[in-house]
């Protein structure tokens, strides 16, 4: 192998190696942000639900007043805390929505990311030419293998991630989601 070319791919393969460091970086600065807003999120959603079931509980015990008393006023304010109540379960159901849209949005630009990181190494990837020697084949196919071993764990580093997140964020939600 020659200098001039064992430079080239060093720089390529280095080149390579630093593109994919900085998408990596892009990539979890962004789901850092959207993290971070999916967790408030998720707070004013259980902010909400407690408020729902304050309600309840209030509109409950007036029921019971009024099933006791047979007060008219009674009745208008169980009227209200009901519509009350309403208000905040819609509210409740309209946050819940807005989460569960966000998350969409977290999948489709890790979708975008993966596609980009994948034509980008296709772009990267330097093209080889027939071995001039034994030697020559010896070490064309060691850096085919290397290369190879690396797509592989990139692969599997970025399914570990994408399975850690859907268990994580949609254990979250089915949280959320229980009455209970």
């Amino acid at each position: 192998m020659n200098k001039g070319r064992q430079g080239g791919i060093r720089l390529d393969l280095d080149e390579l190696r630093r593109l994919a460091r900085d998408l990596a970086s892009r990539r979890e600065t962004a789901y850092d942000d959207m993290r971070g807003e999916v967790e408030m999120l998720k707070a004013q959603l259980r902010e909400r639900a407690a408020a729902v079931a304050e309600r309840e509980r209030e509109l409950l015990a007036l029921e019971q007043r009024l099933n006791e008393h047979g007060v008219a006023a009674e009745l208008a304010e169980a009227k209200r805390a009901a519509a009350e109540a309403e208000a905040e379960r819609l509210l409740a159901q309209a946050e819940r929505e807005r989460l569960e849209e966000r998350e969409q949005q977290i999948h489709a630009v890790e979708k975008e990311l993966a596609t980009l990181r994948l034509e980008l190494e296709r772009q990267r990837a330097p093209h080889r030419r027939p071995p001039a020697s034994a030697r020559q084949k010896e070490l064309d196919a060691r850096e085919a293998a290397l290369d190879a071993r690396e797509a592989e764990l990139d692969e599997r580093e970025a399914t570990l991630r994408g399975d850690t997140m859907a268990l994580s964020f949609g254990d979250g939600l089915a949280a959320l989601a229980d009455p209970d």
